[in-house]
């Protein structure tokens, strides 16, 4: 319902135009018009309804053409139709089945021609009404209970007779499961049998890109007909199998690779890329000779254009309905301009205290790390299961290198069973690309090599795991492509088919036509059920007006909020100064923006995100308090922000040295001589040794890498705008010795912790035994253990 349009000229205005509202896009209806247009910014009081809303001129004021700054509609957006009735929250199935039958859709059925199926069923003498229950797609799973989220239904009627017929559109997904419950007049309940139908009416996308409309669908092969795999109408399967069919052995083989951008056929993009580029890929592969449409993944390892923090801070929060939010908003924000993928997230259990990569993980608790992979590749996905709206999750790195890091894993067949409980959450969530790492396991191959080209390791995950979905290595080199596909690894990450010394003639004849044509069965089936076949593109022009909304902005800005942590506070927080005083702030971190983040996540000064220094200012502005970086008019307070700059494979620091050097120390110390209180704001990517300096803090803040609106929140955490939430993802040690012998390497002979076990710093034989016998008989681990400065968990929640 439209209550209102502003339009903001710029110089070249319209003195006539006219404004038009739809339904579908194709039949208009006047909604305002007029031949006096002053430019400048125009208020139309009009009113209407439609989906779409468009603007022409008909008159320019001057030579030139017609030019908006802004075309505003406000009103309101029915979601009536796109809103399911939910009767119930998300529910297993009843133990009891098969009591009556359901009648129609046929069991598999592909709806087509409907968003709104009639369901029907038997009747059942007795019965007083009936339940239907449909596993529709929600946002409010428990993301903490075990169990495939697609086996969770929800009531959405109770109609009295035998069909229904939903009162909403139902979305496309491949895998809808529904049953129905005979209910009497006493009370007895009745169960039918589960079915199974899928629902697909894609928005078959006209794009000038070669590729004709052809009854409604995109002749992809351009011949003017429409063959089985360019048929929407037909199943994934049948489409699979007939363009499989069609595919020469190079054209199978190029679908295993990346670099689509130099070499087309290729079936994979390393993104991210600028809008236009990507779009500009998108166009080239509709000219090959079958129009295979590549999937864009890049490392958005925590946010597309909206960073939020990194996964081991958003342990701290632990708050997966918004780990779930933010993944979705990842998801939303890729589709505006055609991206599809991400190299993310991570399912480690972060229990090796010098592995670099530990701030990417899930945190040291393994059902932690578990019930935030189930929220974030549920978010990524937009539901159960992959599907049209969806973006590809990536997880890794299998097997699960927290347990040791990327040069081995240590784990035994016990503490295996720790770090595969994210892995096996991931699938639960639906996810269907996985990618090993870099590491090998002395447990699942011994002396062999890394994940990616283990036939052991990959086989572990399909029959112990019963895996089903696409294996993506990580970027092996070339000399290992050939080694990779034969362990069973479907996609070569990153591969460039133009590598110096490749060749794919090489590839084709080294691995064996059975295993091209599994791995490239895997692909077709993950692009047709992404229905990228049918709607490739994204909007290049306009999409990225639709990045870093004000409400993504909120999303991050929360969960920074959430995660922060207050580890320690002597009474100076939150920050009591009165109007005039001053602040001192210090430290690298302080203008350090980038260290919120890492990979292809960036921070952001360009939408405005502010570091931290920045961040202090205007909100202590707000209270009248001045803020000077390093020296001012005798400061009340100082505010040093310290830690690690941004990192990936390998740390900043010496990862053996795993505490803050002696000048970032000195600047605490400075002020605590001074007399001054001293809030310490710390960048903790990975747990460090702090007993050397603690006792210089009045305060302690933990931001670990919490996105780009870290700065924002912490300069509230400071000003008591919020109560503090975060707690410690991991145990932080006392000492080094808790890790390292004296003078010790990053080995497994110089380490004093168990890299497989978690919160064992400082832990006896008997503790870490016990450890162990919990983990071997599937019980919780308790963060008890050990001798650490600061236990697992441990913040402050309270002022």
């Amino acid at each position: 319902t439209i209550s209102g349009i502003v339009l903001n000229w710029e110089s070249a205005y319209g003195t006539g135009y006219h404004i038009d509202v739809s339904d579908n896009g194709t039949a208009w209806t006047p909604l305002y018009s007029t031949t006096t247009g002053k430019g400048g910014i125009e208020k139309l009081p009009v009113t209407g309804k439609g989906r779409y809303v468009r603007l022409t001129g008909t008159a320019r004021s001057s030579g030139y053409g017609y030019s908006l700054w802004e075309f505003q509609v406000y009103g309101t957006v029915d979601t009536s139709t796109a809103t399911p009735p939910m009767l119930s929250g998300p529910t297993k199935a009843p133990a009891t089945l098969n009591q009556f039958q359901l009648s129609a859709p046929a069991d598999k059925a592909m709806v087509t021609n409907t968003r709104r199926p009639a369901l029907s069923w038997a009747a059942v003498a007795g019965a007083a009404h009936y339940e239907v229950w449909l596993n529709i797609s929600r946002t409010d799973y428990d993301f903490t209970a075990s169990g495939n989220l697609l086996d969770l239904y929800t009531k959405v009627a109770e109609p009295t007779g035998t069909s229904y017929t939903p009162s909403w559109d139902i979305t496309d997904r491949w895998t809808y499961k529904w049953y129905v419950v005979a209910v009497s007049g006493s009370g007895t309940r009745t169960t039918s049998n589960i079915r199974t139908f899928s629902v697909y009416l894609p928005d078959v996308e006209q794009v000038a890109d070669g590729v004709n409309i052809i009854n409604g669908a995109r002749d992809l092969n351009k011949d003017g007909s429409i063959e089985p795999y360019e048929d929407w109408r037909l199943s994934v399967d049948t489409r699979v199998s007939d363009l499989l069919g069609r595919m020469t052995l190079e054209e199978k083989a190029y679908q295993m690779f990346y670099n689509v951008q130099q070499y087309p056929m290729s079936g994979w993009h390393f993104g991210p890329a600028q809008p236009a580029d990507l779009n500009n890929v998108l166009l080239s592969t509709a000219a090959t000779r079958l129009g295979i449409p590549p999937v864009s993944a890049g490392d958005t390892t925590a946010g597309y254009q909206t960073t939020y923090p990194l996964q081991s801070t958003l342990s701290a929060g632990k708050d997966y309905p918004l780990d779930y939010k933010l993944g979705n908003m990842q998801r939303q924000e890729e589709l505006e301009v055609g991206a599809r993928g991400t190299l993310s997230p991570l399912a480690e259990v972060g229990t090796k205290v010098l592995y670099p990569r530990i701030q990417e993980g899930g945190g040291e608790n393994a059902d932690v790390a578990a019930a935030q992979l189930r929220a974030l590749v549920a978010g990524l996905q937009g539901g159960p299961e992959l599907n049209p709206g969806s973006v590809l999750a990536t997880v890794k790195h299998w097997p699960g290198e927290g347990a040791g890091g990327e040069a081995g894993i240590v784990y035994d067949g016990v503490t295996i069973k720790y770090h595969m409980i994210p892995f096996k959450a991931a699938m639960e969530a639906g996810a269907v690309n996985i990618m090993p790492g870099y590491a090998g396991s002395s447990y699942l191959d011994p002396g062999g090599p890394g994940a990616g080209d283990s036939a052991k390791i990959l086989t572990y995950l399909r029959q112990n795991l019963g895996y089903t979905g696409l294996i993506t290595t990580d970027w092996l080199p070339s000399g290992s492509w050939i080694n990779a596909a034969n362990a069973g690894s479907d996609v070569m990450g990153g591969a460039d088919p133009g590598a110096v010394g490749f060749t794919m003639a090489s590839f084709e004849s080294g691995v064996p036509l059975a295993r091209i044509n599994d791995a490239v069965t895997r692909i077709l089936k993950l692009k047709f059920e992404l229905g990228v076949f049918d709607h490739p593109y994204g909007d290049p022009v306009n999409g990225p007006y639709r990045f870093h909304q004000p409400s993504y902005t909120q999303l991050a800005n929360q969960a920074s909020r959430e995660s922060n942590t207050l580890l320690k506070n002597d009474g100076v927080l939150p920050v009591k100064l009165n109007a005039g005083d001053s602040i001192a702030v210090a430290g690298d971190r302080a203008t350090d923006g980038a260290s919120c983040c890492i990979w292809s996540s960036y921070f952001h000064p360009d939408y405005g995100s502010l570091d931290q220094l920045d961040a202090l200012k205007a909100r202590a502005t707000q209270a009248g308090v001045n803020v000077y970086q390093g020296t001012g008019p005798t400061p009340k307070l100082a505010v040093v922000y310290v830690g690690e700059p941004s990192y990936t494979h390998a740390t900043a620091w010496p990862d053996t040295q795993p505490y803050l050097p002696a000048d970032q120390v000195a600047l605490i110390q400075g002020y605590k001589n001074q007399g001054i209180p001293v809030v310490v704001v710390l960048t903790l990517p990975r747990p460090i040794v702090i007993a050397d300096w603690q006792n210089l803090a009045d305060a302690i803040v933990v931001t670990y890498r919490g996105g780009e609106e870290v700065g924002p929140a912490t300069a509230s955490l400071l000003f008591g705008d919020y109560t503090p939430h975060g707690t410690l993802p991991w145990q932080l040690p006392r000492s080094l010795d808790q890790i390292l012998k004296p003078g010790g390497g990053d080995n497994l002979a110089d380490a004093n912790e168990a890299w497989d076990l978690p919160y064992d710093l400082g832990a006896t034989d008997a503790e870490r035994a016990d450890i162990r016998a919990k983990i071997d008989a599937g019980q919780t681990v308790p963060p008890t253990y050990g001798n650490p400065l600061y236990q697992y968990g441990s913040g402050l929640t309270h002022w």
